[in-house]
């Protein structure tokens, strides 16, 4: 047996808790406390939804230690003093219910503390403590070297508040000797606890993703009898912004994917009554889309909803291309360009739009210098018909531009612009974004996802566009949180500013579509 199988049974052994009926009961370990006790890392990060004991099963597995090992340095921190209060009550309770501790005074009981206030507890014969607080104590001592410790609903703690302390903690716990267990129910995107998750689900931090999706928890069932009746299908379809007919279809596709029961599909559907859009945050179903916006955010979550639903790999990657539905003779086509560097952080992104559908239809995005992104650019644009492309003029927009104009492209953006000092109509070729223009750009895109007028299977505009916020409530500013980026939310709100320029019949520059060079 392993040394983590061994944990499992002596956990379920020893550890009594507290059902719902409000029996002393032995432990359990539910399907999430299980998994996540065999598969932690040194650095771990979780998304849960709510009630799912997953902090019992995180408590459990840490007082196992505590009792059974030496020098162990723990602590744990909540979001609030009532939870902080629980949480020790249940180490306190681990600790006065094992098998050679039951029916002893504290005296007798074993390892022996020595005191033990409302947060902490101390075993000197083994040399070995926990210590439990809240994020808004003034408090907490975090200046010594530490074994583990659980952060718990850090989504909830006042942002100023969390990214101290997580400076404190990652600092204090050793990274190969010690555990980090940061976990919470998603709030709004741009948290602390969003970056930390969102850079260990890409690879780009030291921490290990966890996400366990609501149908995890054994007891989320209702009555199907109550619940699966047409009528509250339909009701929920109203809520979720879908017509009945997709509605149902994601039921049975959900069901289908990961076998889920009527009782629980019924439980979903309570929910969702109970709770509207929020069902999706308390009770995530992706770690996608459950992260609604916050206040500051540009698009609603509930837009973004539908989307997510929507969400598709293209037919097929050539280079830098990702292709959903390649060039058709009988339509017209808008190319919106966002230009880069192609040497820091951001993107060069061109995103082609069907100018009669609004359907998105392909995307050239790199890290690019300019020659070969101009040069990309190019053939995409043949590729699809000549289409009219509009370059975001400012920066290295201007050399894509020049490029395009010294191969002499046929079917560019010009901005047109009265000059009021030479009292002259200018035009220049390219979009320019000023004060005027992007307002327009944010407002269009806003209109198209609160509509559902844009069709897009892109996951990475839904992330761009759900990490837009105002820039300090001011509605004509915007800003990207999370260090994500927004090159294919400009390239597309550029495409839907200029499609009215483009004729519905196509332009008549169809006699070749090349084969691409996209590598």
């Amino acid at each position: 047996m392993s040394k983590i199988d061994e944990k499992i049974a002596r956990i379920e052994k020893d550890f009594m808790i507290i059902d719902k009926a409000g029996n002393l009961v032995p432990m359990r370990l539910s399907r999430v406390q299980k998994h996540f006790i065999e598969n932690k890392g040194n650095r771990n990060v979780c998304v849960k939804g709510r009630q799912m004991k997953f902090s019992t099963g995180v408590l459990a597995d840490a007082s196992d230690d505590l009792f059974y090992y030496p020098y162990q340095r723990q602590s744990i921190i909540t979001h609030d003093s009532e939870t902080s209060e629980y949480l020790f009550q249940t180490v306190q309770r681990f600790y006065r219910n094992l098998p050679n501790n039951k029916g002893k005074d504290a005296k007798s009981m074993k390892p022996k503390h020595d005191w033990r206030s409302g947060t902490r507890m101390r075993f000197p014969t083994i040399d070995s403590y926990i210590y439990v607080d809240s994020a808004k104590s003034d408090s907490i001592g975090l200046g010594h070297t530490l074994n583990r410790c659980h952060i718990s609903e850090i989504a909830k703690y006042p942002d100023r508040r969390a990214r101290q302390l997580w400076a404190d903690i990652t600092q204090a716990v050793p990274f190969d000797t010690g555990i980090i267990t940061a976990e919470s129910t998603p709030l709004g995107r741009g948290s602390l606890f969003h970056e930390v998750y969102t850079d260990a689900k890409n690879g780009s931090n030291n921490f290990k993703a966890f996400f366990y999706p609501w149908w995890w928890e054994e007891g989320y069932v209702a009555d199907p009898e109550i619940y699966l009746k047409d009528e509250i299908a339909e009701h929920c379809a109203n809520i979720t912004g879908q017509m009945l007919e997709n509605f149902k279809k994601d039921e049975r596709l959900m069901s289908e994917s990961y076998q889920l029961s009527p009782e629980q599909i019924a439980f979903r559907r309570m929910k969702l009554i109970e709770i509207k859009l929020l069902f999706f945050q308390e009770y995530p179903e992706s770690d996608s889309d459950c992260w609604l916006s916050n206040e500051m955010s540009v698009i609603p979550g509930g837009d973004l909803r539908p989307y997510y639903a929507m969400a598709r790999d293209p037919i097929r990657y050539e280079g830098n291309l990702a292709i959903w539905k390649d060039f058709r003779g009988d339509r017209s086509y808008v190319i919106g360009v966002d230009c880069a560097s192609g040497q820091a952080r951001d993107y060069s992104c061109a995103s082609v739009l069907d100018a009669r559908t609004m359907e998105y239809v392909a995307r050239l995005r790199g890290k690019l210098n300019t020659d070969v992104f101009a040069h990309q650019l190019f053939e995409l644009g043949k590729r699809y018909g000549w289409a009219y492309i509009a370059v975001e003029r400012d920066g290295h927009g201007r050399s894509v531009l020049k490029s395009l104009l010294d191969r002499e492209y046929p079917n560019l953006h010009y901005h047109a612009e009265y000059d009021e000092f030479k009292q002259i109509n200018m035009s220049d070729a390219g979009w320019k974004t000023s004060g005027k223009t992007k307002p327009l750009m944010i407002n269009g895109m806003i209109t198209a996802f609160s509509t559902g007028d844009l069709i897009s299977w892109s996951e990475n505009l839904l992330y761009e566009a759900s990490n837009l916020v105002w820039e300090n409530g001011i509605d004509s500013k915007v800003r990207t949180s999370s260090g994500s980026n927004d090159d294919e939310f400009i390239a597309i709100a550029i495409a839907l500013q200029v499609r009215d320029n483009v004729p519905i019949a196509s332009a008549g520059y169809h006699s070749e579509i090349p084969v691409s060079s996209y590598a």
